[in-house]
């Protein structure tokens, strides 16, 4: 999705200030000089200096003053100050067009290879409040076309390459800033650049009258019926997108209102408090992060209208993922360090160790949140927050019921928080690709005196109870496979998979393994994470089927050790889609492929309001659960493309699928969804009935068409 334009970075000479007199020629000429006296003295390798700030603008005019004179006597010292004293004029239709845009909210930055004198000619032109910030390279130390200048102007207007239009009278600038991702337009006149600007969208206000002062961020809230959507709340969230620390953002957020407060929280948070008593949680990503979609704004990641309830991305990229990990390494430090503080004041200061009891807690839901906040549950979160796992949701608020004043007590809020501990131990790892380096061993000896036993520290992942026994027992029953897909798939198969090495990812209790596997395959290894739906694989006794229980993140296979990695709809379910793919072309060999199978119906199915009733109902006390679906697709194409291994789309099946309202109110009942087991009987029990109010209104029955498709990635990057 592209990004809306909040800024405006502008070139200064030859754009907003114009050189109609030709000052050096002409002063060259009016003392008497070869034409081009001046120029070749004033710009040659001093006027480099000058532009890098190695020279003050003083200094520099001072040197070629001197070598004028020396060259020319009088008249050289005359045609010096008459250069000099020559500061170009404004174009004032330029300067409209800016200080319109200003008011309009944009932030406008100047970026220009210039002398230390840009802020008295600025002053000079009454030029002020026309520029937000100015990067100028003789401050910056770079000039362009360098990317060092490009983004030393972005972190100054503290935005991303893409919400930023730039415009230049060099084409070079121009096509470096190309290459740096911003929104580039060649500079010929303020009515073409603002002809550039309506053509993305952008449209300025026919005066500015009142410009704002300098921009305020406004941050991203979540959306209404999310968690911590404001709906008239004394609280409010919002996320932000910065390059800034909290420390350096603070006064930004109480310019417009002295009154206001602002308290830096950490590293990556922020709160202010308005004289009304009003705050706000700021949560801090980096520039290149999406504040929309780390808000819980679906349609920041769907790519049209009918994924926007279908999509589970959580929006994981290299510069998000940088950021957290020292965090997390950090969180996990304090972790063990507060846990050795409570081991040595369990015995004698039970206040002093129900003190560190707390401090752990809070760094463990920190450390959560951490990993967590940017992947949306499917199903509605409680109190704490709505971006933590059950499992871990659960076990904080076993912790904070426990009496930490007493030992039994405090053994009671511990024990919990070992099992989250292990839990994100594993997340960090596998996510952020980061460990503490904190010697747990220690750990466990220091508080088995408090527990009676030496408690286990070590990396572990809890059975995912989305995909508890409950479900998989039901899972195969519900999901029939349309005999169509089976023969496509084992058609498919037979062509390419005979021979090969073959990793199955997310192979579940074998619906589509039992397809795949038959085929001649040198070696099958089906990947499950969960216990509970391997067992299942397991029992089928697959021939040539090897089953392991690990995360597609981290795959027990050694690096080329693999012909094809293949998965049917898995990737919307991990953790982290693009690390997924990154770690299954770790795995293949030279011409080896990535495969990625997909069912997409055709069509809307006329059966869809039995659902929709059971949601309603179920969730009528609450938010909606975010629904895990297809929405991943183009963006691992992308990324894939991005790394140069284009994906081939082939079609394997056109094919029509019947389903009866029995049927889908028995799938109902037995809970064959994942997002089921999360609820109460009680819920479920409602979600039923209006379930079958739906279905006594509508069809009997539908046909839906269905698309079976194959995303075919090569191993091999791109020849570019």
């Amino acid at each position: 999705m592209t990004e809306p334009v909040r800024g405006l970075l502008v070139d200064l000479d030859g754009v907003l200030r114009l050189w109609p007199r030709r000052s050096a020629i002409r002063a060259a000429r009016d003392c008497g000089l070869p034409e081009n006296a001046v120029r070749e003295i004033a710009y040659d390798g001093g006027f480099d200096l000058a532009h890098h700030g190695v020279w003050t603008h003083e200094e520099w005019v001072g040197q070629v003053r001197a070598r004028l004179t020396d060259r020319f006597g009088e008249a050289g010292r005359r045609a010096t100050d008459l250069w000099a004293a020559d500061r170009g004029d404004t174009d004032p239709a330029m300067a409209n067009l800016l200080r319109r845009a200003r008011a309009a909210g944009l932030v406008t930055c100047a970026l220009t290879n210039n002398t230390t004198a840009v802020t008295a000619d600025l002053q000079l032109h009454g030029l002020t409040d026309v520029f937000e910030h100015i990067a100028n390279s003789a401050e910056i130390r770079v000039t362009k076309p360098a990317p060092g200048a490009y983004e030393a102007a972005l972190a100054l207007m503290d935005l991303s390459a893409g919400q930023v239009v730039f415009t230049d009278d060099s084409r070079t600038n121009v096509t470096a800033a190309l290459h740096l991702g911003l929104r580039a337009h060649h500079y010929t006149g303020s009515q073409e650049f603002e002809a550039f600007l309506t053509g993305l969208g952008i449209t300025l206000p026919p005066t500015a009258d009142t410009l704002p002062p300098a921009s305020v961020p406004a941050g991203t809230a979540p959306p209404a019926g999310h968690a911590e959507a404001d709906e008239g709340n004394t609280t409010s969230t919002r996320y932000l997108a910065t390059g800034r620390s909290p420390a350096e953002l603070a006064p930004r957020l109480t310019t417009q209102d002295p009154a206001t407060t602002a308290v830096p929280l950490g590293p990556d948070a922020l709160a202010t408090v308005s004289a009304t008593g009003h705050l706000t949680t700021w949560r801090l990503m980096p520039r290149c992060a999406d504040p929309r979609a780390a808000a819980g704004h679906l349609d920041a990641w769907a790519t049209s209208a009918a994924d926007v309830d279908a999509e589970h991305l959580p929006p994981w990229l290299p510069g998000t993922r940088a950021a957290a990990a020292p965090r997390a390494a950090d969180l996990l430090h304090h972790t063990g360090w507060a846990l050795h503080q409570l081991a040595a004041t369990a015995a004698d200061d039970p206040l002093a160790a129900a003190t560190h009891l707390d401090t752990v807690r809070q760094n463990l839901t920190a450390l959560a949140t951490v990993i967590f906040r940017h992947q949306q549950a499917p199903w509605p979160g409680a109190t704490a927050s709505r971006y933590l796992p059950p499992t871990v949701h659960g076990a904080l608020t076993a912790s904070l019921r426990a009496d930490p004043t007493t030992r039994t007590g405090l053994t009671a809020g511990l024990l919990p928080l070992l099992g989250v501990l292990r839990h994100l131990r594993q997340m960090t790892q596998l996510v952020l690709d980061t460990n503490s380096s904190w010697p747990w061993r220690y750990t466990a000896a220091a508080l088995t005196p408090l527990l009676g036993t030496p408690p286990d520290l070590t990396i572990q992942t809890p059975d995912d109870p989305l995909y508890a026994p409950a479900l998989a027992t039901v899972y195969d029953r519900h999901r029939p496979l349309a005999q169509p897909m089976a023969e496509a798939l084992r058609s498919w198969a037979a062509t390419n998979l005979n021979g090969c090495d073959v990793v199955e990812l997310g192979a579940g209790t074998g619906r589509i393994t039992r397809q795949l596997a038959g085929a001649g395959s040198a070696a099958y290894w089906a990947v499950e994470p969960s216990r509970a739906m391997a067992v299942h694989l397991e029992h089928a006794r697959l021939p040539g089927v090897h089953v392991v229980e690990a995360d597609a993140l981290m795959l027990p296979v050694p690096d080329h050790g693999a012909d094809v990695v293949v998965e049917h709809e898995v990737l919307q379910f991990t953790a982290d889609p693009l690390l997924a793919v990154d770690e299954a072309l770790r795995v293949l060999r030279p011409g080896g492929r990535l495969v990625r199978l997909l069912l997409h119906p055709d069509g809307s199915n006329p059966l869809a309001g039995i659902d929709d009733a059971y949601h309603r109902a179920a969730f009528a006390d609450g938010p909606y659960p975010l629904f895990y679906g297809k929405g991943t697709d183009q963006r691992v194409s992308d990324h894939l493309a991005a790394r140069g291994r284009p994906t081939q789309d082939l079609t394997l099946a056109e094919f029509t699928q019947d389903r009866t309202a029995e049927q889908a109110l028995d799938a109902l009942a037995d809970r064959a969804w994942p997002y089921q087991h999360q609820l109460t009987d009680p819920r479920h029990q409602a979600g039923l009935k209006a379930a079958r109010q739906a279905a006594a209104h509508g069809p009997d029955g539908a046909g839906v068409p269905y698309t079976l498709r194959a995303l075919i990635t090569p191993a091999d990057q791109e020849a570019r």
